[in-house]
């Protein structure tokens, strides 16, 4: 979507980043650097009306985000860099100053019937490919690199045609073969995190492929133990843990391979701080790529129903994400991925504070936490889809918002099937 540099200056020029020390009473916080759902306040946002309340963030944050349009009492004061940090990789990235940087990619993209439609086509096309070539490897030993390129190339030119839909489509867990999806969904996000930090195209498309292979190991792991609904005994952990070695073993010996795809396979599981296997690296040791493929790995995993546990939601995803800020995870990556997808993502599944179920259709450019949404109907057979609504234009006399977000669900929820509704809605 075209945007010119006037209407983008308007909309981000009232909003700054500052150190909550600088917080004054009168301002309206918007964005915070810890997830919404960990604070005592509404998804929409909070006025700072008393001392308790600046002290709160004070107490709890880095950095905060305030609306000077909503603020009775606007700063003029820049965010402080905490002492002894370095900007380049310990500073909150400053993404919001433009809507045409990528990783604004998905502000005001719209799921709508021809976007949804050729993503779906898309995405079972790939995911059908994607499952024979693990299937052959888990078969037969042989691993198709060719069909693996295919695969992250055609995943690349329909994100950039369609990145919302696509990016939906990571959402919906309806599938019954784990690995396959959860590789094609690693692949997505992967290709999107990385072009949202403005890597070169070389580098996307090896951070896709890397993605699209890293749990390639699991074939090789005993399914019983990856499928066991209880907690792992000691040594069946030691045996899951196996499968790091396992892919980097037999991606490695591939010449057509670029290493840092093996090596994704053998670091995905490794953390910043050490503490990761199979070697204990440290941030230093371990490869960007590896780094990235990390973090969209635990977002699907853990948005995932498992046989274990069941699925989380969006936003307790990314508050793993970002308690494991700079000691699990890559702090830039970490916060460049939760601007990506936002607080709100398309597709996600809410809950008003009317009490009505919605999925998210349209992230608003305008007002982030006020989406356009698809609510949902509850009926005889299930849950139908129901009026589309713009919950940034529900307004009352004075202007305030009649309908906010109060909760974000998870992917899944019983009787609720967001992909058929969704497909239903627009047709």
């Amino acid at each position: 979507m075209a945007r010119d540099k006037a209407s983008s200056d308007s909309i981000w020029s009232r909003e700054m980043i500052v150190h909550p020390s600088d917080l004054e009473v009168g301002n309206f916080v918007v964005r915070l650097d810890i997830p919404w759902i960990d604070t005592p306040f509404p998804l929409q946002g909070v006025l700072i009306d008393n001392e308790k309340t600046r002290e709160w963030f004070e107490d709890h944050c880095e950095w905060v985000v305030i609306d000077h349009e909503r603020s009775d009492t606007p700063v003029s004061k820049p965010l402080r860099r905490p002492a002894g940090t370095q900007p380049a990789e310990d500073e909150a990235p400053q993404l919001s100053s433009s809507l045409e940087h990528p990783a604004n990619a998905l502000r005001g993209e719209r799921i709508d019937k021809d976007s949804v439609g050729v993503a779906l086509r898309a995405y079972n096309l790939i995911d059908s490919q994607a499952r024979q070539m693990i299937r052959g490897f888990s078969q037969r030993g042989t691993l198709e690199i060719k069909t693996a390129e295919k695969v992250v190339a055609e995943l690349a030119g329909f994100l950039q045609q369609n990145l919302a839909a696509m990016v939906w489509l990571t959402r919906i867990k309806d599938r019954d073969d784990y690995t396959a999806q959860h590789s094609i969904n690693s692949a997505i996000l992967a290709l999107g995190l990385a072009h949202a930090l403005e890597w070169p195209p070389d580098m996307i498309e090896k951070a896709g492929l890397a993605a699209l292979l890293h749990d390639v190991g699991n074939v090789d792991t005993d399914a019983s133990i990856l499928n066991k609904p209880d907690l792992l005994t000691e040594e069946e952990y030691r045996h899951v843990k196996t499968h790091t070695l396992k892919g980097y073993e037999m991606l490695s010996t591939r010449d057509e391979l670029d290493p840092v795809v093996a090596l994704a396979a053998l670091e995905h599981h490794e953390r910043t701080d050490g503490k990761g296997y199979p070697y204990g690296k440290s941030i230093g040791d371990i490869n960007q790529i590896s780094r990235l493929v990390s973090v969209v790995d635990v977002y699907d995993a853990v948005t995932s129903q498992r046989s274990y546990r069941p699925a989380r939601s969006h936003h307790d995803a990314l508050g793993v994400l970002w308690r494991g800020r700079s000691h699990k995870f890559d702090r830039k990556m970490v916060e460049t991925f939760i601007h990506f997808l936002g607080w709100v993502a398309p597709g996600t599944l809410v809950r008003l504070s009317s009490d009505e179920l919605a999925v998210v259709e349209e992230t608003n450019i305008m007002h982030g936490f006020y989406p356009v949404v698809r609510k949902l109907v509850q009926g005889s057979a299930g849950y139908r889809p129901g009026e589309r609504v713009d919950l940034a234009e529900l307004r009352d006399a004075d202007g305030n918002p009649l309908i906010h977000i109060d909760e974000v669900l998870p992917d899944g929820l019983p009787g609720i099937n967001v992909k058929a509704m969704l497909v239903s809605a627009l047709d």
